[in-house]
């Protein structure tokens, strides 16, 4: 029995310039942050009469508050690379005669489309349900293959949440592939 559950293709209208001066603003403001922060917070307690690695660390406020937001930035460049390389998940294909779930992504970087096959006995499905006052309610699925990570889904985050079928592919993903 073949299955399929769809939404409509996402699409993204960041480009590099987009990126880059995202990326340049937040340096900044990280950057005077921890420039002012690190001199005031050092003040405030009067370590440097104790430990000298505090006293070099306000003597050189200037190098560690690039360090600071150098660091946040690398993170942040990490995490968005690795959504992109994974890309946005679009599409969900179960093939229950091959034993195969076909599972399309977009790669919102550059809108190029990528089939992703996997085999049923490989694959495992942790979901998630959490509550919390800044997003509220979230489900969130991470598709596991040979107990690896290869997709994460936000339903409640994404266009999945109007998907009419959401219900079916979750009691889907939950009871196994070939129960529903």
């Amino acid at each position: 029995m073949k299955d399929s559950y769809e939404i409509e293709k996402p699409s993204s209208d960041l480009n590099y310039l987009t990126i880059g001066i995202k990326y340049i603003v937040l340096f900044i403001v990280l950057f005077l942050a921890s420039w002012i922060a690190i001199p005031l917070l050092i003040a405030n307690g009067r370590a440097t009469r104790i430990n000298p690695v505090i006293e070099f660390l306000a003597e050189n406020a200037f190098i560690f508050s690039i360090l600071i937001s150098l660091s946040v930035i690398v993170w942040f460049i990490y995490r968005i690379r690795k959504k992109y390389t994974l890309g946005e998940v679009f599409k969900f294909d179960f093939n229950d005669f091959d034993q195969k779930l076909n599972i399309k992504t977009v790669n919102l970087s550059n809108n190029q489309e990528k089939d992703n096959y996997y085999n049923y006995k490989n694959l495992s499905y942790k979901f998630y349900k959490s509550k919390d006052a800044l997003f509220g309610k979230q489900r969130i699925l991470h598709i596991l293959n040979n107990d690896k990570t290869v997709h994460e889904i936000n339903f409640d985050r994404t266009a999945w949440c109007r998907n009419e079928r959401i219900d079916k592919l979750i009691e889907k993903i939950k009871t196994g592939h070939n129960n529903v």
